[in-house]
């Protein structure tokens, strides 16, 4: 016994930096999902307009993908554990005041100090990571963070619904205890890391950065609404897109250096997670709308039945720990990949047919894919990234993340249409299975060490 306890205490002992990263993490996805559940009843209390209902979504991972990349730059130049406790005071405080708002403008305000939070926050855990743990130790960090989010992802689904029935401003409040032990935690816990070499001042390419990457999420999100393009959305985007472009090519300053652009993991690492997010990554949203629109179920039951989803997600980020002590990370990325190709595949065929064996089949292949892709593929990312680099490279994985995203929202919602039959999601699921196929060519690119 006494073996024992000495052996959980050293474990607490050597992953007990990860409490915060892994609260934050878990934070970020439960309030990406937890509004969707919600979403009904809260426009119905607030009486929320139809845009403003779309809004109250949308503005969260507008202004989270927007901001990545310049939250990714302050993080460099002002240092991970000042950018973490800003973000996480910030996102506390959007979170009382969301759940104290009395109208749909206070509620907006809310998502958005959310979103630029988060954005925020997201570069911040990711350096702490990579400031804490090296080699071996942080791609099993990696694993125990990537399991955090994932739960905290269906957490929001479940507890959108439970918490709903209760009081909707139950899901913003649900927020400040954790966020509070993690604000304590990071001070207590993770040292200040002076920065060896301040970054460059970036002010103009974060700006433009910032609208680049906004632009084009809002003309995805406006397809994805309306089943149309906007004209105004796409020029805007096209516009600002050849801007950051041009910045980036020809300014002295670039936002991504010409030294983060030229490491080959990090150009795999943020394809990956592109791939990763327009197929297992977008799984929740396609089967969130399959289950409530086309079979007609209530949002509690919606959630339950994604617990054994969760299940195997994280047990494909323990898979990974143990793949990673005879394989690469990039042999692991390409296994998660041809798990999550062959499951969505497997998911789309037995859809038609209503053949349960090849459906389930399909859950457990895809969620153990998920599972290994997540920790996999910003393993492979950033192994090769300096400490000094490793805001904005973390932010250019995960901006990559939300625009294909967003990108694959449009797409489904121009493949399901207004009334979706059988057939329909089935097309939805090839699609997935598609990305998350091309995701395996992007793994065998990748370098291998």
């Amino acid at each position: 016994m006494t073996q024992l306890n000495a052996l959980a205490s050293s474990s607490f002992a050597r992953y007990r930096p990860l409490l915060a990263p892994g609260i934050a993490q878990a934070l970020i996805a439960l309030d990406y999902a937890i509004v969707y559940v919600a979403l009904p009843t809260l426009a119905r209390q607030l009486h929320l307009s139809l845009s403003e209902m779309q809004w109250v979504v949308s503005l969260y991972g507008l202004t989270f993908a927007a901001l990545l990349l310049p939250g990714g730059s302050l993080c460099d130049r002002f240092g991970a554990r000042r950018i973490f406790s800003i973000g996480m005071a910030l996102f506390l405080f959007s979170s009382l005041l969301g759940g104290l708002a009395l109208n749909g403008t206070l509620l907006l305000v809310a998502r958005g100090g959310q979103g630029i939070a988060a954005a925020l926050l997201q570069p911040a855990i990711l350096a702490l990571m990579g400031q804490r743990f090296q080699g071996e130790s942080h791609r099993r960090a990696l694993a125990i963070w990537s399991a955090l989010g994932a739960l905290g992802l269906v957490a929001g689904v479940v507890l959108g619904g439970v918490l709903t029935a209760l009081s909707w401003r139950a899901i913003f409040l649900i927020n400040l205890l954790p966020g509070l032990l993690a604000l304590w935690w990071v001070k207590h816990d993770d040292p200040i890391v002076p920065v060896q070499h301040p970054a460059e001042r970036t002010g103009f390419g974060a700006l433009v950065g910032c609208a680049a990457a906004g632009a084009l999420v809002w003309a995805m999100m406006c397809y994805a609404g309306n089943g149309a393009a906007d004209y105004v959305a796409n020029r805007l985007a096209a516009a600002m897109l050849l801007v950051f472009i041009l910045h980036e090519r020809f300014a002295p300053q670039p936002l991504l250096s010409r030294r983060l652009r030229s490491l080959p993991g990090l150009q795999s690492g943020w394809l990956s997670s592109a791939f990763y997010m327009a197929s297992v990554g977008s799984q929740f949203y396609a089967m969130t709308l399959f289950w409530q629109q086309t079979l007609q179920r209530d949002a509690v039951t919606t959630g339950l039945q994604f617990t054994p989803l969760a299940v195997l997600i994280v047990t494909g980020n323990a898979l990974y720990t143990r793949l990673i002590a005879r394989y690469t990370s990039a042999s692991v990325l390409v296994i998660g990949f041809a798990f999550a190709a062959l499951g969505l595949w497997l998911l789309a065929s037995a859809l038609p047919t209503a053949h349960a064996p090849i459906f389930m089949l399909g859950i457990v292949l895809s969620g153990l894919g998920h599972g290994l892709i997540y920790p996999a593929m910003f393993a492979v990312g950033l192994a090769a990234v300096p400490a000094s680099l490793q805001g904005r490279a973390s932010a250019l994985m995960v901006t990559s993340q939300y625009t294909a995203g967003a990108i694959t929202l449009a797409a489904l919602s121009l493949l399901i249409g207004s009334q979706p039959d059988i057939t329909h999601w089935s097309a939805a699921f090839q699609l997935l299975s598609g990305a998350a196929a091309v995701g395996v060519l992007v793994a065998l690119c990748a370098p291998r060490r």
